[in-house]
């Protein structure tokens, strides 16, 4: 088992030193694993950049009062009108100035990204070792070349996001991980659980020591992962969706509309919200209305993509007659407890969507809500 060490981030800026991705203390344990001839992973999320806010005194994140979801950062020309946005409920709030916990002024949007730690290792370890990058969109046989390189130790330093963690890549001495706050913040009920997830597969691939930086050190998921609580942390999630009611305890439906016009687009969504609430309302039984929750439409995580403007309705689905599976395998996570339908669990809910219009997507089940 590696030896885990977590960064306090916040106790490191507090210092007033020029902004770094990867933090000097950490620079030494670089330098001290190159001297010793050792391999060295350097993991971050790139996923989320500059979504959600976090106050970097105290490590405060600022969340959706009705979904419990941290809220999207969305900056306008004029400053004074930047607003935090559920992409959820579509509660919205202008951006305060203060921290509303420390009243501390330091609120920071999240994100790195992997060519920024690049230019870094080049700064601060002269000569540069040879390193390499790991994204998603890199063909499979380039990916598998450059493993194969990092295997054989020709390349010193890997530095990747979530395409790093794939079978073909073998162990390091020092694996570390630049951030995970900008995942942990992502306003998505499954962020926390994928992290802990991504911990567990980045402590497999350490042999020595594992570095984690964050802003948030407090949170919950670092005390179980560091004890190896993995039941533990579930139990806890799992609690967390019930009183919120997500996955596995509703199922998800999400509703999303592509539109080059801005303004027809959120009609559109508007109206399409409002026939879905009718058609409850008329075509299912009183008693089981509520099992029908509808919420947005709010603005997608990616609100303009491709020159066209993207909307969510989010449905939750509550089962009344599938029962949730109790059983927790720390392997597979929360999902597999969610039951499978009934007839008539089925029937009403495609009753409702049969009233989504054919140019809409219709996602059961999703992989995220973003």
């Amino acid at each position: 088992m590696p030896v885990i060490k977590i960064i306090d981030l916040k106790e490191i800026r507090k210092n007033k030193k020029p902004f770094q991705a990867i933090s000097a203390d950490v620079f030494i344990q670089i330098k001290k694993a190159l001297k010793e001839k050792q391999k060295i992973i350097i993991f971050i999320n790139r996923r989320g950049l500059a979504t959600s806010i976090i106050c970097q005194e105290c490590g405060f994140v600022f969340k959706c009062p009705n979904c419990d979801i941290p809220l999207g950062f969305h900056s306008k020309s004029d400053k004074s009108k930047n607003i935090l946005l559920c992409h959820h409920c579509n509660y919205s709030t202008p951006m305060p100035l203060v921290c509303p916990v420390c009243k501390g002024y330091k609120l920071k949007p999240l994100g790195v990204g992997i060519e920024r730690i690049s230019e870094e290792i080049k700064k601060f370890i002269v000569p540069a070792p040879s390193f390499a990058l790991i994204e998603g969109e890199m063909p499979d046989e380039q990916e598998l070349n450059i493993f194969d390189e990092f295997n054989r130790g020709q390349i010193k330093i890997l530095i990747g996001t979530e395409a790093l963690l794939r079978p073909q890549l073998e162990t390091a001495h020092l694996v570390i991980v630049a951030s995970v706050d900008p995942a942990l913040c992502l306003p998505d009920y499954y962020s926390g659980e994928k992290v802990f997830f991504n911990l567990l597969k980045l402590k497999s691939l350490s042999k020595e020591k594992l570095i984690i930086q964050t802003l948030i050190p407090d949170n919950k998921l670092f005390k179980y992962f560091i004890e190896n609580e993995e039941e533990e942390f579930l139990q806890e999630e799992k609690k967390w969706r019930k009183d919120y009611l997500w996955p596995p305890y509703v199922q998800l439906i999400k509703l999303s509309l592509s539109y080059k016009d801005k303004v027809k687009g959120e009609k559109e969504a508007e109206e399409i919200k409002k026939r879905l609430e009718l058609a409850v309302n008329k075509l299912i039984p009183k008693n089981l209305q509520k099992n029908f929750i509808i919420l947005g439409p709010a603005q997608a995580f990616v609100f303009r993509k491709k020159s066209c403007y993207n909307w969510n309705i989010l449905i939750k689905y509550k089962y009344f007659e599938s029962k949730i599976k109790n059983d927790i395998n720390p392997l597979f996570g929360l999902n597999l407890l969610s039951p499978i339908p009934t007839k008539k669990e089925l029937m009403l809910r495609n009753k409702i969507l049969k009233y989504v219009p054919s140019h809409w997507r219709i996602d059961v089940d999703p992989i995220d809500t973003l």
